[in-house]
């Protein structure tokens, strides 16, 4: 990548990036699906403990395949952890606002705060978890 140029390189993390939430999403999804509806967790605890299981899992894929990373360190792990945070309330609020106030279909809700929280997490994982 030393030899690449510095937009096209960020344009490919970014890329990346994106590839591996929407992948990540999906399985969320599922694992969704699988605490709310198989398993009969209540809404609120099964997209928490959905999100919180993602949330691992992303960042060491994240920043491994897509900022290089050998090892993943604590230190980016609490950035990170801290900005998915961030994305998790705006997510939980939305997806839970959405269905359990307003009468939305689960799944409606959960892409729409799933894209809210993107845009979080695009912002916070780019200026601040993995700044370069």
């Amino acid at each position: 990548m030393l030899d690449t140029p510095r937009p096209m390189w960020r344009t490919r993390r970014v890329a990346g990036w994106v590839l591996i939430g929407l992948t990540a999403s999906l399985v969320e999804l599922a694992l969704l699906r699988l605490l709310y509806e198989v398993l009969q967790w209540p809404l609120p605890v099964a997209t928490a403990t959905a999100a919180e299981i993602l949330i691992l899992l992303k960042f060491v894929v994240t920043d491994r395949l897509v900022f290089g990373h050998p090892s993943p360190a604590m230190e980016r792990l609490l950035r990170y952890h801290g900005a998915s945070a961030g994305a998790f309330i705006v997510y939980w609020l939305v997806i839970n606002g959405l269905a359990e106030v307003l009468g939305l279909p689960y799944i409606a809700a959960f892409l729409i705060g799933t894209a809210a929280a993107f845009t979080w997490s695009l912002m916070s994982n780019f200026l601040w978890v993995w700044a370069s």
